[in-house]
């Protein structure tokens, strides 16, 4: 009589499964869950970021055999987990219209996944990675209570193991470059806490594995946070460049094309006094500036003055246009990229039009946004 009833339930909790939704705007998991314990009930999470939230409790038969169906919040790909209570027995990735089967242990051993191609790549990932963690992490313990001359070699020890870790991560990016498990990837990190991908030479990579993912993802939050991430380390990478050619030159350098199409660096011109200059050529009243800053240039260029205009436009033969018409005799500068040219990050401008005044010593002293300032402060230079 148990045993009827027993099929009784799995039957009316299959049928509930397969009647409810049977469109592909739904997940749909089932699966076995064996050797669990009347006190553990079989728990469904999705991790939101940083934190895991619980779905739902599953209903399982006497065999541990549980259906459910997910129909809201998968509008995108989502990182699920299972819990047979307090232990976490099967990760997942879940995308709409996907049909999964579980076999798992509630000792929380390896679980067998089928339906799910996306959950599968994750745990082939975590199983590629583990072994390199496990040692690092031991080590890691090690290091963390060692005096300092056991923590040179286990320093050593880790950073080549850092490195077997990294190297592998990057070879499943480019053996998988459109899986959706690359958003997690990409933010891996070891005790320490040691990202993996935090390093400013990163940037191209990360921005290869977005520009992957967009293409099937454009609207997942997880890819907008690799396109935060790799733009941030950027302009990273932009301003260490420009401080080291700073500890070289003096100054921040910046390099772009000029007039006739051919690359100007700002650090041609180190020993002069130089006014840089940010502008807008489409701006009537800049322009209007310019005839001023004309008079002092015309003044103070025998004297060592000169002028390295960089123009924030996008549209590069309105700029060619605007500086041919008023002949401006400077340097004149402009990439195309308007606010986003790697010359804004490096003098961190946050107003046009924007001056420094760098010296014959290579040193900025001024910034200003006034060019009554900067004509000012010319005269009493020279």
């Amino acid at each position: 009589m148990k045993t009827i009833k027993s099929l009784i339930a799995a039957f009316l909790i299959a049928a509930s499964f397969f009647c409810s939704c049977t469109g592909t705007n739904t997940v749909r998991i089932s699966g076995t869950v064996q050797n669990l314990s009347e006190n553990d009930a079989v728990l469904l999470k999705r991790l939101d970021f940083t934190s895991e939230t619980l779905l739902d409790t599953l209903k399982t038969d006497e065999k541990g055999t549980f259906y459910h169906n997910l129909t809201k919040g998968i509008e995108q790909p989502g990182y699920y987990y299972l819990y047979a209570g307090e232990r976490r027995i099967a990760s997942l990735i879940l995308k709409k219209g996907d049909r999964v089967h579980i076999q798992a242990k509630a000792d929380g051993k390896p679980a067998s996944i089928e339906g799910s191609e996306e959950s599968l790549l994750l745990q082939q990932l975590n199983t590629r990675l583990d072994q390199t963690r496990r040692k690092f992490d031991s080590l890691y313990v090690l290091y963390e209570n060692a005096g300092s001359k056991e923590k040179d070699d286990l320093s050593l020890k880790l950073g080549s193991l850092f490195i077997r870790y990294k190297q592998d991560a990057i070879r499943f990016l480019y053996q998988h470059p459109r899986a959706f498990v690359n958003t997690s990837l990409v933010f891996h990190e070891l005790p320490g806490p040691l990202y993996v991908f935090s390093d400013t030479r990163d940037a191209p990579l990360l921005r290869r594995v977005y520009d992957s993912l967009y293409v099937d993802y454009p609207l997942s939050p997880y890819v907008m946070v690799i396109r935060d991430r790799y733009e941030s380390m950027e302009k990273s990478f932009q301003m260490e460049q420009a401080l080291e050619r700073a500890d070289v030159i003096g100054f921040p350098d910046i390099c772009l094309p000029g007039i006739d199409g051919l690359r100007v660096c700002l650090s041609s011109l180190k020993g002069k006094t130089i006014i840089l200059s940010f502008w807008h050529a489409a701006n009537v009243n800049m322009r209007l500036d310019n005839r001023e800053l004309m008079e002092v240039y015309q003044t103070y260029a025998p004297q060592g003055l000169e002028v390295f205009q960089v123009a924030l436009d996008t549209d590069k033969t309105g700029w060619a246009k605007a500086v041919r018409e008023q002949s401006l005799p400077w340097i004149s500068v402009c990439d195309g990229l308007g606010v986003n040219s790697p010359a804004v990050a490096t003098y961190n401008i946050v107003e046009i039009p924007s001056y420094f005044i760098i010296n014959s010593e290579e040193e900025i002293i001024s910034r200003t946004g006034n060019l009554d300032d900067v004509i000012r402060q010319i005269r009493n230079l020279f």
